[in-house]
């Protein structure tokens, strides 16, 4: 009886290690797969980007909807699932299907897991900080240059121009059945737009693009050129207000005066 129990704490110890080294191994292989495939849009533990931040998600979803998330995000769109609808909301499109398989999902999940305890060393930094753009006359123009096709890409892919709609002095076109990009830099913010754009997982991106990625150069062009729209869309919506303030505060000190002569 004795020799038996021996024997059952013996293999199930086994058992336990056997697990615990498959579970660092996926850990290891799905971080591999996050930093390819998630991390253009998502950091564990630096902040929103073009999507959430990741750190502590597998306490707040369940196992079942991070593997739909990941696997078929279209899907949960197309069902109408309520925390899907209310990410998209937020950051303005839908995460993109980027054809990952069910394995391979389970092995990101598994990294995330471990990574939500892991504190600082496991979290990435936030891609804004990773490449600082500081936005000058001449990048804006070489940005503007680049998305409306004036400048060919380095090589090779399709302006953004030739899908995409953009509001912006001396840019016109698109298509309007294509994300309009006016508004995607005060929604994703600095590092989410770089990271959609270094990454250029979106469908259509994703085939456009599959051999035809952006260089560094590119990315920070276009990022001044949307950061200058964000720049000049704050400026022009914070300046009305108070010159209509200051105009209506003449008008009444004019009819007041009008007013007073017409008295006297």
């Amino acid at each position: 009886m004795v020799t038996t129990f021996r024997i059952l704490c013996r293999y199930t110890l086994l058992l336990l290690t056997f697990a615990a080294i498959c579970s660092a191994a996926w850990a290891d292989q799905g971080k591999e797969l996050f930093d390819k495939q998630c991390g253009g849009c998502h950091s564990i533990g630096g902040g929103d980007g073009g999507g959430p931040d990741l750190k502590g998600v597998t306490g707040k979803r369940t196992h079942e909807w991070l593997e739909s998330v990941i696997i078929e995000p279209n899907k949960l769109t197309a069902n109408k699932d309520p925390i899907q609808a209310g990410l998209v909301k937020k950051y303005g499109f839908e995460m993109p299907n980027l054809g990952i398989g069910h394995e391979d999902a389970l092995k990101i999940i598994t990294y995330l897991s471990g990574a939500d305890g892991g504190g600082a060393a496991t979290a990435s930094p936030p891609v804004g900080e990773q490449l600082a753009v500081v936005s000058t006359p001449e990048l804006v123009a070489q940005g503007k240059a680049l998305f409306t096709g004036s400048k060919r890409l380095t090589k090779g892919g399709a302006p953004c121009l030739s899908c995409h709609p953009f509001t912006y002095p001396g840019i016109a076109g698109g298509s309007l059945s294509v994300a309009d990009l006016s508004n995607s830099y005060q929604k994703m913010g600095d590092s989410g737009m770089k990271g959609a754009l270094k990454a250029l997982k979106f469908p259509t991106m994703k085939k456009i693009y599959a051999d035809r990625p952006l260089t560094d150069d590119e990315i920070a062009a276009l990022m001044a050129l949307f950061k200058d729209s964000a720049v000049q869309k704050s400026s022009a919506g914070s300046t009305p207000f108070p010159l209509l303030g200051a105009g209506l505060f003449v008008c009444l000190i004019v009819v007041l005066i009008l007013y007073k002569r017409r008295i006297i």
